[in-house]
């Protein structure tokens, strides 16, 4: 009884350490995917407001001179567009709560859909992998 006793020691203690090191290989594993898609979140996200900083710029541009045809000097389309530029930027500064939270809950869902997106049933998966380990476990004692 003592020796049985004995052999199962070693036995659950290199199932232990299989597990342990699967799970230390998965964290590692997932720990990079998390890193890997945030530095590309934050390259999209950088290039995307570059892209709109100089479509803004050209924006502005193409109407300043599309206001200087209009009023037939350079100097009256470039001060035109530059009240509307003016303008539009005190309508965000005026209503600045409302656009904060408007991107905010546009930033928070984006963020939640890409975990439901990245890992369904995550609670299920780890109940069937504890599951299976202590059948592997029950497996072993049988032998």
């Amino acid at each position: 009884m003592k020796k049985k006793l004995l052999s199962l020691f070693p036995n659950y203690w290199r199932a232990v350490k299989r597990h342990i090191k699967a799970r230390l290989k998965i964290q590692k594993y997932r720990t990079v995917l998390a890193v890997s898609q945030l530095l590309a979140d934050l390259i999209t996200n950088a290039t995307i407001v570059l892209i709109l900083l100089l479509v803004i710029f050209l924006t502005s541009i193409t109407l300043s001179f599309s206001l200087s045809v209009f009023f037939g000097s350079h100097v009256l389309g470039f001060l035109a567009a530059t009240l509307c530029l003016t303008l539009a930027a005190l309508l965000v500064l005026w209503k600045r709560s409302r656009v904060e939270a408007y991107f905010a809950g546009l930033t928070i869902a984006r963020y939640f859909e890409k975990i439901r997106a990245g890992h369904p049933k995550r609670s299920v998966k780890n109940t069937s992998e504890f599951e299976s380990l202590m059948n592997a476990i029950d497996h072993k004692e049988k032998r």
